[in-house]
């Protein structure tokens, strides 16, 4: 027999929704406040949460904002060797972004944009925007298979867009963006990086 109480849907506190996403509780709370997970669903004695359903399926698709991200010497042989970008989900900087644009940044201030065409996650507890094809899986860390390796991984894979020709100030760690700042900076060849604050500030 099916009563009221079974009909409800699920639901994810900030401690359920940072235990799925490997995030402290007060971190996913504030990305959910500035809109770089999905919108929660209500408020409970002044803390988010979430539908379940509807905070996973979030990590399904691309979203309008945009990421930054160091050119160090991996993420250059990655480029070369998969046109992807891949980082370790407790790298805590972009790892749960689903950006439409990726932009990286060259050592001297230059920059390569690139489109995103899909995201890929590896021994993660959420989705992709598409499941990691078995070529993913088989990309090498320090000998070792992908799916093998003892991380859990996020894979951009990316098609080159453009060039900007000045960055400031430098990158050192990946940062989340505003597409349309990436896009005039493709016009006018220089991008001025916003804090987090500016380019997405809390809606609490």
């Amino acid at each position: 027999m099916t009563t009221w109480f079974d009909e409800l849907p699920e639901v994810l506190t900030r401690a359920d929704f940072g235990a799925l996403v490997g995030r402290p509780p007060r971190s996913i709370e504030l990305m959910g406040y500035r809109g770089l997970v999905a919108d929660p669903a209500y408020r409970n004695r002044n803390k988010l949460v979430w539908d379940e359903e509807t905070a996973i399926g979030w990590f399904r698709s691309l979203h309008n904002h945009a990421v930054i991200v160091p050119a160090n010497e991996q993420a250059m042989l990655d480029l070369a060797a998969h046109r992807a970008y891949i980082c370790p989900l407790d790298s805590k900087h972009v790892a749960l972004a689903r950006p439409r644009i990726l932009v990286m940044y060259q050592r001297g201030g230059a920059g390569t944009v690139f489109g995103v065409d899909a995201v890929e996650t590896i021994n993660q507890e959420i989705d992709g925007t598409r499941s990691a094809s078995p070529q993913t899986r088989q990309i090498l860390r320090d000998g070792e298979p992908l799916d093998r390796y003892a991380h859990r991984w996020t894979v951009f894979h990316l098609s080159e867009a453009g060039a900007i020709g000045t960055i400031t100030p430098a990158i050192q760690q990946g940062r989340y963006l505003r597409v349309d700042d990436v896009l005039d900076a493709l016009t006018s060849g220089h991008l001025s990086v916003p804090t987090l604050d500016e380019a997405f500030p809390s809606r609490k």
